[in-house]
This record gives C-alpha cells, sequence and structure tokens, in this order.
C-alpha cells in the first residue's frame, strides 16, 4: 500500500509541475482554458467538466472546472456578420486526492479581441490571461519518509524532517497569452491557434530558486466542425498540443452527431479521444436546444499498467449556451 501511494503522489506532483494542465478530454470546450483568444463565437456560455481518476480500484482523485465566458457587445451586434468584438472570461478549477494528500486549485480571468479580416465571418484573434494557482501537499495521515524510523520501526509521532512530512502550500500568479484564426461560418466552423503560457516563468517553490522555476509552455490549438445540412449530421475533429520543456501533452477527439428527429432541437453524439500515450477516450453526448451533456471513458493505454495498477477514469461534462 505505500508503494501505491509514493506511486500516487509521484503523478500527482509530475502533474502539478506542469500546472494549469487541464487533463479533460472534450478538447473542443477546453480551448479557452489554453488560449484564451479561441472565443469563437458570439453566444454567452458556461462549462462544467467532473473527471474521476482511480488507480488500482483502492485510490483516486477528482478534477473538477468551471469556465464561463462571454462577448461584449450588444444583442443587435451578436446577430451580425462581420463585427470586432471583445470577449471576457472567468474560470476555476480543482485536482484533489480522495485522502485529502493534493489539492491543487486554480483561477482564471482573461479577455481577448476578435477582428473581422475578411467575409464569412472569418476572424483574426489575440487574448491574454491572468491565473493565481495554488498548491497544497500533507501527508500527515501516514509515515514515508526515512527518519520517521528507527531500527524498531517507526517512531510514533516523530515529525519529519522533508518538507513535504509536516504540509506544504504554496501559490503564484502566472500569465498567458495567445493568438488564433478562426472561421465561424454556418455550415463549417475551424480554428486554429497557437499560446504561450507561462509567460513570467513564475516560482513554484518559496525559496525561489532556478530548479523550481517554471518554463514556459508552447501550446498549439485546431479544429473543425462540418454540418451537412440546418438539421443534419455534424461531423468534427480537435486537437491541443502542449509542449514544456521535455514534457508533452497532446489530446485528440474526433466526434459525430445525428439530430433526434422526434425531438425538435435535440441530438445525439459519439466520439473517441486520444490522450497521446495515456489513453483512448470513447465518449457519447446528449444535446437539448442549447444544452449539451458529455459522458467519457478513460481506457488506460500508457505504460503504468506494466506496474500492475490499473487505472481508469470516469468523465462528465455540461455546456449551457444562451
Amino acid at each position: 500500500m505505500k508503494t501505491i501511494w509514493l506511486l500516487l503522489i509521484g503523478v500527482l506532483l509530475a502533474g502539478a509541475t506542469l500546472a494549469q494542465e487541464i487533463n479533460f478530454s472534450r478538447v473542443q470546450d477546453m480551448a479557452i482554458w489554453y488560449n484564451q483568444s479561441l472565443k469563437t463565437d458570439k453566444q454567452n456560455s458556461v462549462k462544467l467538466n467532473y473527471r474521476n481518476v482511480q488507480y488500482g480500484g483502492l485510490i483516486a482523485y477528482n478534477s473538477i472546472s468551471v469556465m464561463a465566458d462571454m462577448p461584449l457587445l450588444s444583442k443587435s451586434k451578436k446577430e451580425a456578420d462581420n463585427v470586432g468584438y471583445f470577449s471576457a472570461s472567468a474560470g476555476a478549477a480543482s485536482d484533489k486526492s480522495n485522502q485529502g494528500i493534493l489539492n491543487n486549485t486554480m483561477g482564471v480571468l482573461g479577455l481577448s479581441y476578435a477582428v473581422p479580416i475578411g467575409k464569412n465571418e472569418t476572424y483574426i484573434a489575440a487574448g491574454f490571461q491572468g491565473v493565481y494557482y495554488q498548491s497544497n501537499l500533507n501527508i500527515n495521515g501516514g509515515s514515508f519518509f526515512g527518519d520517521q524510523y528507527d531500527k524498531y520501526g517507526p517512531v510514533d509521532g516523530m515529525a519529519s524532517s522533508d518538507r513535504f512530512r509536516a504540509g506544504w502550500s504554496y501559490g503564484y500568479f502566472n500569465m498567458n497569452a495567445g493568438i488564433s484564426v478562426f472561421n465561424n461560418s454556418t455550415f463549417n466552423k475551424w480554428y486554429i491557434g497557437a499560446s504561450v503560457m507561462h509567460i513570467n516563468k513564475p516560482y513554484t517553490d518559496q525559496n525561489k530558486t532556478k530548479e523550481f522555476q517554471l518554463r514556459q509552455a508552447i501550446g498549439i490549438q485546431g479544429g473543425y466542425k462540418f454540418a451537412t445540412g440546418l438539421d443534419d449530421d455534424e461531423i468534427g475533429f480537435y486537437a491541443s498540443m502542449n509542449w514544456q520543456g521535455r514534457a508533452y501533452k497532446h489530446f485528440y477527439n474526433g466526434t459525430w452527431s445525428t439530430p433526434i428527429k422526434q425531438l425538435p432541437g435535440s441530438a445525439v453524439g459519439l466520439g473517441l479521444g486520444y490522450r497521446y500515450e495515456d489513453a483512448l477516450v470513447p465518449n457519447v453526448e446528449l444535446r437539448y436546444m442549447k444544452l449539451i451533456l458529455g459522458i467519457a471513458y478513460d481506457v488506460n493505454v500508457s505504460g503504468i499498467s506494466a506496474s500492475g495498477i490499473r487505472r481508469n477514469g470516469l468523465e462528465m461534462a455540461i455546456r449551457l449556451d444562451f
């Protein structure tokens, strides 16, 4: 059990060092987290995501995020074509283990501006984000470090000199920026963007030494959705690729949806996502008017299975446009 806990701590800390790594599979809904300029429509949206990941059925962590974004323009301009507009967004996210060992939280505020560069709703946009990230590690529930032992075994009540044993908490501010080009026409919607995260290279430790300074992360985002008609099938493909130093995390998701003829305004969809070298993510979604409900399941294909530990994840998403 001790080995499993140490493995989980290592996995969670590896994710924490990347900072602001949003692991949800619905790439089409998470684009603004990585690139503020990718507010590609003129409607208000609220997106809520939840993900539960379990290792061997014994330990788990939960991730949750919420993002609200809105264009800052009048109702008449929302309905007009080729009109430049500002957009604002606010979001919060949390990762927490089921024993309270690790708890990461963050808040995001962003602003972007899109300028039309041609007919048929084609824009170029730039966006900026301010982020506050807080990480807490508390291993008071168990003895994991060697200085809590003597030759007779564990020493009851012995405080560890390791800073993780006594509990650790640290927060920092972060700055991100991104640019994009997108088209938001009726039957063909596409976007391509590039972003830089951690522009200010914040320190992730109170000592503020070089080894605890975040490297800048580079991201590339892309997506394409084709609608065969106003009330017919839709096919889409989305990608988000992210590099930070020697680390990388890439997401891909393909979707297909078809309307339910007996229930106007509704549709059902299927999709398959791939988190590179990590998991296949089959998913389904239900739509009614401007409400979307999605459910996805991680099928682990990573090297962690070699350790004899099985990992799976269940993800749920709600999106409301208004």
